[in-house]
């Protein structure tokens, strides 16, 4: 009986130690997959590896608070070998996103963008395209229109190890 009990108590204890350590494992290794280049540039590095609906962040600070900065791997695709990317990036009082296409390291399609600010407006939101970014740009006005200034967000593919470098300017 005392047996029994000792290995009840050894598994239970092991479950326990794996679920705390695991989370912590998993955290580490995303972490490797994200890397600030400079101010306003984030290298989303070998998203291949990603699975659909599995997303990346990071949080970087700037003069005016913290920033988030993510990318998502959708599972809807038209073609094989094609992937659909969310992008985007929630500020204090932004947040932007737009949706990209990538088949073989070239960008196919870009669409779907959504523009949120508190405090203020947008105007002439314009969705671009080449084969190698997507890029969100918009004018944002303060209430009254007492300034505005010209925002962009821009996914772009490296053409290696299917990395994407998001850029940009808020």
């Amino acid at each position: 009986m005392k047996r029994a009990i000792r290995k009840l108590v050894s598994s239970i204890l092991t479950i326990v130690v794996l679920t705390a350590v695991y989370p912590c494992a998993f955290a580490m290794e995303n972490h490797s997959f994200v890397e600030q280049v400079e101010e306003n540039h984030i290298l989303f590095e070998n998203l291949a590896q990603l699975a659909p609906g599995e997303s990346l962040e990071y949080v970087v600070e700037t003069e005016d608070g913290e920033v988030v900065v993510g990318i998502k791997h959708l599972p809807e695709s038209r073609r094989a070998g094609e992937r659909v990317w969310q992008v985007w990036y929630k500020g204090l009082n932004t947040d932007v996103e737009f949706y990209m296409t990538v088949s073989n390291n070239k960008v196919t399609s870009v669409y779907d963008y959504s523009i949120s600010l508190v405090g203020g407006s947008y105007e002439d939101a314009v969705l671009t395209k080449t084969t190698t970014y997507g890029k969100l740009t918009f004018k944002a006005k303060a209430i009254f229109g007492l300034s505005s200034s010209t925002c962009w967000l821009k996914g772009t593919v490296t053409g290696e190890n299917d990395d994407i470098e998001v850029t940009w300017q808020m």
